[in-house]
């Protein structure tokens, strides 16, 4: 299986979600599957499509930027690392119904993470936010905990015969969560770093074991000359 790999940039003169967005609408049948990895190099706001429509953008604390996906708020910093995959909703790796679709990648996430020593569990059904605003607040069905907490989020947006999954991993709960989100809980949410008698895992090395993982699955990446000319 060929499959298009786009490395991490911290900055995307367009914002990281529109070309998340551009990426997904470019999309074309019989197109090869593309894998992005992506940071922000400053504290940033991601909102889902439908939750930015209920908040004052304006009274944000933060930048923001408006993800193409759904789901609630997702502070990301330094200390995370991000994904998009966009592919056709039968790809036989990552594609399938919507939960099957999340199934299969958390668990190509999960063999990579345990990897590096982390023994992170895919969860079986829904657990209730509680009404807090963030994605992280509870972790959803087939997404990734560590000791029982939330360390990898994810949604997916689905147009025709292809879907786009974007996704963050946390290294670490940065202390602008309880800024951005000072009425809300961060006892449900975990970083792959928090234990400390663990070797820290940095983010290049994460995002290098989890291409390898992608790999050992049967996927030989190209890297494409014009997706990578986007990159600054």
């Amino acid at each position: 299986m060929k499959w298009k790999l786009i490395p991490s940039s911290p900055a995307i003169s367009q914002g990281q979600m529109t070309y998340d967005d551009e990426l997904f609408k470019a999309f074309q049948p019989g197109s090869a599957p593309i894998l992005r990895f992506f940071y922000f190099s400053k504290p940033t706001l991601t909102l889902g499509r439908l939750e930015a429509r209920r908040l004052r953008l304006d009274h944000l604390s933060f930048p923001y930027e408006i993800r193409p996906t759904g789901g609630r708020a997702v502070l990301h910093g330094e200390s995370d690392l991000c994904y998009a995959i966009v592919a056709p909703k039968d790809d036989p790796l990552a594609g399938g119904p919507l939960i099957e679709s999340y199934q299969k990648i958390s668990r190509i996430l999960a063999k990579g993470f345990q990897s590096l020593g982390r023994d992170v569990k895919m969860t079986a059904e829904k657990h209730i936010g509680l009404g807090d605003p963030h994605c992280f607040s509870a972790p959803s069905q087939a997404e990734l905990t560590w000791n029982g907490k939330k360390v990898a989020g994810g949604a997916q947006a689905r147009e025709g015969g292809a879907f786009l999954q974007q996704g963050v991993i946390l290294l670490s709960v940065a202390a602008d969560w309880k800024k951005a989100f000072p009425a809300s809980s961060v006892e449900n949410m975990a970083g792959l770093n928090d234990d400390t008698s663990l070797p820290a895992i940095k983010r290049e090395e994460l995002e290098i074991m989890l291409v390898r993982t992608f790999e050992s699955q049967g996927i030989e990446f190209q890297r494409d000359p014009f997706l990578n000319a986007a990159q600054p």
